[in-house]
């Protein structure tokens, strides 16, 4: 007798495997009701921080109808686009609170926040937990990944640097030497969505790749995806960013003082934030100071100690260096290196080649007919002609 099916989205089955494999440790399963009730009105599970309940609560006509007629120790088949990815032991069924569970996550309910709007479609009325399995074989490759280098190199202070990088820039450059400096190893966990997005997960690796190899020691730094489901939204970032970093082998992990979800403060003038609420998760964090480039020390410096007032700075705004690009144009390259611009602007405007190839050929930039790579140096030399100096 075939078994029921529950549907779920790739969001989920990354997020159970997250469960799974250990990396969300001291959660271990799926909450049930009680659990999930104090785990909500605490923030706290079993002695350490833990922002919200682990459920899992599919939405839908189907799942619903299921979950409402599950009888006790039925085994479900999990089905991910039309395959089945796994199974859960169905051992109690119980209603959730979606209002209230949003608000927790994000700290509103406006359906005008993406967020907001993207996990009430996903979010069903009825929670189911027991033991479960899907096949998620990501997250074992990428431990293992970090477990030999960890042994390769002896390394005992493996610090963690969780981006998005939309894009990749000099600050982001900055931040990973600072961290190199002071660790023996760096973990690179890029953010990789479940929704659309206006520079893609691939374009993103392609370009932190292109600096990791081309620009750091080999044996210092490891390029990780990080799967950024939901429990990941709002007030939650920051915390199971830490829990995350523990899980993973690391030590330390790296925050920026303008990081989204920090929630900053000062109580007499000593900077408070919500890390100084964390409880029982043994991993040190390390706080960075904002950084600007600044035209009167012609290099990037820490807003803590330049003497020169902000009329003199360039801020690094993600979506302002983005819109740039979006609109064909080279950032300048104190804003962002010019070969990860090029990456970025080949992957957006694949539909350029024929153009760019006549105007290569027109200004005998490079000689021959452009495939991808010679594309990308074609932007890198353009570049070049923006900083030549002098006719004389």
């Amino acid at each position: 007798m075939k078994n029921r099916q529950l549907y779920i989205d790739q969001e989920a089955v990354a997020s159970l495997g997250l469960l799974q494999d250990g990396i969300l440790k001291p959660v271990t399963h799926l909450m049930n009701q009680q659990e999930m009730e104090e785990v909500d009105a605490t923030q706290h599970y079993k002695g350490s921080s833990f922002p919200i309940s682990f459920i899992l609560a599919p939405s839908g006509k189907i799942n619903n109808q299921i979950l409402q007629t599950i009888k006790p120790k039925e085994k479900l088949d999990l089905v991910c686009d039309g395959k089945i990815c796994g199974y859960i032991i169905a051992n109690e069924v119980f209603p959730i609170d979606k209002d209230q569970r949003i608000k927790l996550i994000y700290g509103t309910n406006n359906p005008e926040h993406k967020g907001v709007r993207n996990t009430y479609k996903r979010l069903g009325d009825f929670a189911v937990c027991g033991d479960f399995y899907v096949d998620f074989k990501d997250i074992k490759n990428n431990k293992k990944l970090i477990e030999d280098k960890i042994q390769q190199t002896n390394a005992k202070s493996i610090s963690a640097i969780t981006l998005s990088a939309k894009p990749f820039h000099r600050i982001h450059e900055r931040l990973i030497r600072t961290a190199l400096v002071k660790n023996d190893l760096i973990v690179i966990f890029l953010l990789k969505p479940y929704s659309n997005d206006n520079i893609t997960f691939k374009t993103r690796y392609k370009t932190i790749k292109y600096f990791c190899d081309n620009f750091l020691l080999q044996d210092k730094v490891v390029l990780i995806p990080l799967e950024n489901t939901y429990i990941f939204g709002g007030f939650n970032e920051l915390i199971v960013n830490a829990i995350v970093a523990k899980n993973y082998g690391c030590t330390n992990l790296l925050v920026g003082k303008n990081f989204s979800s920090l929630g900053g403060f000062y109580i007499h003038d000593e900077f408070n934030s919500i890390l100084d609420t964390l409880e029982g998760i043994d991993i040190k964090i390390d706080m960075i100071s904002d950084f600007v480039y600044c035209e009167k020390c012609s290099t990037l410096v820490s807003t803590n100690v330049c003497p020169h007032g902000s009329h003199h700075h360039i801020k690094y705004d993600n979506e302002a260096i983005m819109e740039l690009l979006q609109m064909g144009m080279m950032p300048p390259t104190i804003l962002m290196r010019k070969e990860i611009s090029a990456i970025v602007l080949q992957d957006l405007f694949p539909k350029r080649k024929e153009k760019l190839e006549r105007i290569n050929q027109r200004l005998s930039l490079n000689s021959g007919l452009l495939d991808d790579d010679k594309a990308n140096n074609f932007y890198e030399n353009l570049m070049n002609l923006y900083q030549t100096s002098s006719l004389t």
